[in-house]
């Protein structure tokens, strides 16, 4: 029971020092790139495919400028795409295609329409993100770990305070014996 209690502590001390700050700087680099200008977005579409799978995660930043062969993201409407530029057209503006597509993107992208280029990719990370995003998988994968454990560094303090008590009582019984 010991050394389960243990190994709980230390899974739960590695998540919540390693995997929670890397949790929340995706989940915060999702909604803005105020981070050393990184942006991170989960892929939704197979367009680029086998290069980046659908569920992986891309991390970018803005650059001061793009070139042929760069993975970006950019703003497409109201939507978020990661193409590859494939081209550049005589007014600076970009053709991109997805990987997986056998056509270039209708549109070009203009440079201001650029969110950033690609940085590192994590395939299928993305899909826990979405997870987390949900209230059932914040509490379960965030909360419900924090929780356990704070509930069990407050009974390993609890066991201390009860050691030292006990050992506090023990010198006082010596010292009462000595006395007698």
């Amino acid at each position: 029971m010991k050394i389960f209690k243990k190994t709980i502590n230390i899974v739960l001390t590695i998540a919540i020092f390693v995997f929670l700050p890397a949790v929340v700087f995706t989940l915060v680099t999702s909604k803005t790139n105020a981070i050393l200008g990184i942006q991170s977005f989960v892929v939704l579409s197979g367009s680029m495919q086998p290069t980046i799978p659908v569920g992986g995660i891309v991390y970018t930043q803005m650059q001061a400028s793009y070139q042929k062969g760069d993975i970006v993201a950019f703003k497409s409407g109201d939507v978020n795409v990661t193409h590859r530029i494939v081209d550049v057209e005589n007014d600076g503006s970009f053709v991109t295609r997805g990987d997986a597509n056998n056509a270039s993107d209708s549109k070009t992208v203009a440079v201001n329409d650029i969110l950033g280029k690609e940085l590192v990719f994590l395939p299928y990370v993305g899909n826990m993100i979405i997870f987390l995003k949900t209230p059932i998988g914040f509490f379960g994968s965030v909360v419900f770990p924090i929780t356990v454990f704070i509930v069990l560094e407050l009974w390993n303090l609890k066991k201390e305070i009860e050691k030292e008590i006990e050992r506090k009582l023990q010198k006082k019984m010596q010292i009462a014996t000595i006395n007698e």
